[in-house]
C-alpha cells in the first residue's frame, strides 16, 4: 500500500471518501461509526478527507431550513423546555413564602392552633409537672391528644353523612 503525506495510506482514504459519500455498505458504515468514536486517530483522518472532499460534497440550500428540520427531530428538548419551566415555577422563594404565609394565616384565623395554645397553657402552668417530664414531652402529648380529638370529631361527621 502507498503512504500518503497525511501518514493514511490510499485505501483508508478511499475508505473515509466513500463513507463520506454514503456508498458503503449498512454494516461496513456502522463499523466505521463506532470507529469514529472510539478512535481519535480515525476520526482526524475522517476530518482530514472530509474537508479535503467538501468543495465536491452537495451544498446544504437552506442552512436555516435545515437547521429547522433537525431541531423538529428532537423532542427531548421540546420536553427539556418543559420540565425546566416546571422547576423554575417551583423554585420561586418568594411564591412560596407568600403561600405559606396565606396557610399560616388561614389557620390562625381558623382558630387551629387555640387548642394547641390552651394545651400549652394548661401543661406549663400544671402543678402536677415534675422535674422529670421535661415541658417539649407534655406538649408533645398535649399536640398528639388533640390531633386525635379531632380525627375522631372528623370520623363522627363522616359517619352522619
Amino acid at each position: 500500500m502507498k503512504e500518503t503525506i497525511s501518514g493514511m495510506t490510499a485505501t483508508q482514504q478511499e475508505l473515509w471518501k466513500t463513507y463520506i459519500r454514503g456508498e458503503l455498505p449498512p454494516e461496513q458504515a456502522e463499523e466505521l461509526d463506532k470507529l469514529l468514536q472510539d478512535d481519535e486517530s480515525a476520526f482526524r483522518a475522517y476530518m482530514q478527507e472530509l474537508i479535503a472532499l467538501e468543495a465536491d460534497l452537495p451544498a446544504l440550500g437552506n442552512d436555516r431550513r435545515f437547521a429547522d428540520g433537525v431541531l423538529s427531530l428532537l423532542p427531548e428538548q421540546e420536553a427539556g423546555r418543559k420540565a425546566e419551566a416546571h422547576r423554575r415555577r417551583r423554585h420561586r422563594p418568594l411564591l412560596q413564602y407568600i403561600i405559606a404565609a396565606a396557610v399560616t394565616f388561614l389557620l390562625l384565623s381558623g382558630g387551629a392552633f387555640d387548642v394547641l395554645s390552651d394545651g400549652a397553657s394548661a401543661a406549663s402552668n400544671s402543678k402536677s409537672r415534675t422535674m422529670d417530664t421535661p415541658l417539649s414531652h407534655q406538649l408533645i402529648k398535649q399536640a398528639a391528644q388533640w390531633v386525635e380529638r379531632t380525627g375522631e370529631t372528623l370520623n363522627e361527621r363522616r359517619k352522619d353523612e
